[in-house]
């Protein structure tokens, strides 16, 4: 057996493909699409051990191109570590499957790190070449058969590792033990206890290594770990390349992008929104998911999703495609995510709780509900939202229905940082050391008056709580009362008046905002109610999650929910319905008999009146070309917090403030007054003696 040290291995690599077919025996070796650490250093090793052992004359191909390689920071450094020339690497732009065709030349590959070829390597199999084994720690989806070790450890290189120490013909060199040291110590985040994926083969193969490297385990990680989070040199659309998977599921294509860092961090960057939309136009992709994960030697573990769309350049997919991905996220227990305000970002960014989950988990759960959304053609859950579904109630009746009646002020009331009472007075600790309790001051007639037009009471649970109307006046346009069908009252409600999520008590406003639209419904509503909800425009920052939906649909109650005749749901578009299937096993089926989609304000106009209804301008300017799977024609800006106001009285105005363009839409002139369209006698016939044209929500 031929002794070839690993240095000369390296240059005796091919240059081109003219000079690869002038070797006898040749066996490409090669590693996944992702060109990882793990898939390069079990491809130089693999080859390296075929070579020596006379098995053949095997060549590593590393899956991207040279100028890619420096965007792999963990394996630049780790190969200028080991004095490895990166210029004798033989890489995928130096391969043509045309010339080794027109040479007539066959050629073996033995896979690494995987188990099916993709890209070019699919095409090189299917024409020229011949897959002679497989060594790979993935699932196994192989199509032929041939000589394989496939076994689900942490890392490939555990598997090539045992492979050459248990053959005693091979004498393990110093440099190859410390490139599969490296990938697995990466791979296993240094055989750490709270990844899943370590076995005992994987510990076995690191305390075999290590005494070949010389090299103290946790510094050596650590090394690895530095190298790969330092891509501060690197311009944002290298750092996006860096690790790299498209998906196509059906009509949609993600890119998922794993990075170093913080989605919240990479924000920061000046042109990240820009570099965005360019990555996106140059993959070809609709969405993008950023899949951000820092791991620091000391302090806690971190992961954010992030979600852009490019809608200046995308069409055929809704405007909101990104929400509904973020919903479906969100829905997962599993995943653990919420979102968080990452103002300078034009996308969404959920942090994920739980941090042991990675692309591998997250990939098939968002294609799974694609699968099921695509053009709205399939009316059954997908297995995503099946699987929440049953980790959350296995049954729509088993799930707690917290009616209004059954909740709790402590169940509801936002957190402030300080105790509320009932009435929503704010409870401060007493600073009197006296038995009694201080004079109570007179309290006006105009103090009486000012706080009549500030503050409405609602009853909740049985207690009293107060809205304050200062507090939402910027949002009140949010519901309107239009007037009565028969017996029904018509609800308009205008999701454009939704605050957004980056203002800092997002959390009392939204609640006070339920409890407002609740005080609404009970004074008008004499026996049933019809609802019509208009969507469409809403600012993407604005949209609640899906946990937002189920808690709010619990507090409503029974009576309130019952009353309900008809939600009419305008301009619907891919996030609804996408909210609507994820709340379906926790809603009844009754309930989703009222749904009805309509198109637009003129098939509205057939079911309920719009005489009595100040429809928002941003709703009018797009009726006409409302098309669902078409993106916005001109994007939604995010709002920003309104500035800090003083607390006003009802009647003052409810405009927004002056020049501040990015708040919602200015209410209607005209503020609500529950008297100006007074119920009809309980024998006036119903105008709704007919079922709505539209389809109602599939089952």
């Amino acid at each position: 057996m031929a002794t070839v040290t690993f240095a000369n291995f390296i240059d005796s690599l091919p240059a081109d493909t003219e000079s690869l077919l002038r070797a006898p025996n040749l066996r490409l070796v090669v590693g996944n699409e992702s060109c990882d650490l793990d898939s390069m250093a079990c491809s130089l090793a693999w080859s390296h051990y075929l070579t020596c052992t006379g098995k053949a004359s095997a060549v590593p191909v590393f899956q991207c191109r040279a100028d890619e390689l420096p965007l792999r920071t963990e394996s630049v450094w780790l190969i200028q570590e080991l004095g490895i020339p990166t210029a004798k690497l033989f890489y995928i732009g130096n391969l043509s499957v045309d010339k080794i065709a027109a040479a007539g030349s066959k050629v073996d590959l033995a896979l690494v790190d995987h188990n099916a070829p993709t890209g070019v390597m699919a095409d090189l199999v299917a024409r020229v070449g011949t897959v002679v084994e497989i060594i790979d720690h993935h699932r196994d989806g192989r199509k032929w058969e041939c000589p394989c070790t496939i076994e689900q450890v942490g890392s490939c290189a555990t598997l090539v590792a045992e492979r050459l120490l248990s053959d005693s013909g091979y004498a393990l060199d110093k440099t190859v033990a410390t490139l599969l040291l490296a990938a697995i110590l990466l791979d296993t985040v240094n055989l750490s206890s709270a990844e899943k994926r370590v076995t005992e083969k994987d510990s076995t193969m690191v305390q075999k290594l290590l005494p070949l490297v010389a090299r103290q385990q946790e510094d050596f990680y650590f090394q690895l770990l530095d190298a790969r989070l330092n891509v501060s040199w690197l311009t944002t659309p290298q750092l996006l390349q860096r690790d790299f998977k498209k998906v196509q599921c059906g009509h949609y294509v993600l890119g998922f992008c794993s990075i170093p860092c913080l989605v919240s961090d990479l924000a920061q960057r000046e042109h990240l929104n820009g570099d965005c939309l360019q990555f996106s136009q140059l993959q070809g992709v609709h969405a993008l998911l950023l899949l951000g994960a820092v791991f620091p030697k000391e302090g806690p573990r971190r992961r954010q999703i992030g979600l852009y769309q490019p809608r200046d350049h995308v069409t055929g997919v809704s405007h909101d495609f990104a929400e509904s991905i973020s919903s479906v996220l969100e829905s997962q227990e599993v995943l653990n995510c919420e979102h968080i305000s990452v103002p300078s970002f034009n996308g969404v960014v959920l942090e994920q709780r739980n941090t042991l989950l990675s692309r591998k988990q997250i990939l098939p759960m968002v294609s799974d509900f694609l699968a099921a959304v695509e053009h709205d053609s399939h009316p059954g859950l997908s297995d995503v939202i099946r699987t929440y579904a049953t980790e959350q109630s296995h049954d729509k009746d088993s799930v707690p229905r917290l009616s209004v009646s059954s909740l709790s002020l402590a169940d509801i009331q936002p957190s402030v940082g300080v105790p509320v009472d009932p009435m929503g007075a704010v409870l401060l600790p007493s600073t009197t050391h006296h038995d009694q309790p201080p004079p109570i001051a007179e309290y006006t007639l105009e103090e009486e008056v000012t706080d009549h037009r500030r503050y409405r009471v609602v009853c909740v649970g049985g207690e009293k709580v107060r809205v304050d109307l200062s507090l939402i006046q910027n949002y009140r346009g949010i519901v309107q009362h239009g007037g009565y069908s028969g017996s029904n009252a018509i609800i308009f409600i205008s999701a454009c008046y939704l605050p957004p999520r980056n203002i800092p008590n997002y959390q009392e406003i939204l609640h006070q905002l339920f409890f407002y639209v609740l005080s609404v419904l009970e004074q008008i509503i004499v026996e049933g109610y019809i609802v019509v909800y208009l969507h469409y425009t809403t600012p993407q920052n604005s949209l609640p999650g899906m946990s937002v939906f189920h808690k709010f649909y619990k507090m409503v109650d029974r009576r309130l929910r019952k009353q309900l005749q008809l939600l009419y749901i305008v301009h619907p578009t891919v996030w609804v319905k996408a909210m609507l299937r994820l709340m379906r096993p926790f809603v009844s089926s009754k309930f989703y008999r009222k749904i009805h989609f309509i198109g637009n304000l003129q098939e509205l106009s057939e079911h309920v009146p719009l005489n009595q209804f100040t429809i928002p301008e941003a709703i009018l300017s797009i009726d006409d070309s409302f098309d669902p799977n078409e993106p916005q024609h001109k994007d939604t800006p995010k709002q920003e917090a309104p500035p800090t106001q003083e607390a006003v009285p009802q009647e003052a105005s409810l405009e927004p403030i002056p020049e501040q363009l990015d708040d919602p839409p200015a209410a209607p002139d005209t503020p609500l007054t529950l008297e100006a369209a007074a119920p009809p006698t309980h024998d006036a016939t119903p105008t709704h003696d007919a079922t709505p044209t539209h389809d109602a929500m599939p089952n």
